[in-house]
């Protein structure tokens, strides 16, 4: 019984993690337009160019093996 509501609890651990990941995409892809956009509907310019390479979206893989190391970490201590 008590091994059902860990298992229950991790997911929905899981689950709320992973659609915080979602809304980070959605809120990232949202910000990315309005920094884009000038502020009027006229036709868009382009975005200048950066002189060096810079990121523009946060990797996700980095989220997401600390949600693996997390749960691992979880499990081994109540299992």
């Amino acid at each position: 019984m008590e091994q059902i509501s860990r298992d229950e609890r991790i997911s929905s651990i899981e689950n709320k993690l992973n659609s915080l990941i979602q809304r980070l995409s959605t809120l990232e892809r949202r910000l990315s337009i309005l920094e884009r956009s000038p502020g009027t509907l006229k036709t868009p310019t382009p975005p200048p160019k950066p002189t060096s390479p810079q990121p523009t979206k946060i990797n996700h893989n980095y989220l997401n093996r600390a949600i693996r190391t997390a749960r691992r970490d979880y499990e081994r201590k109540y299992r």
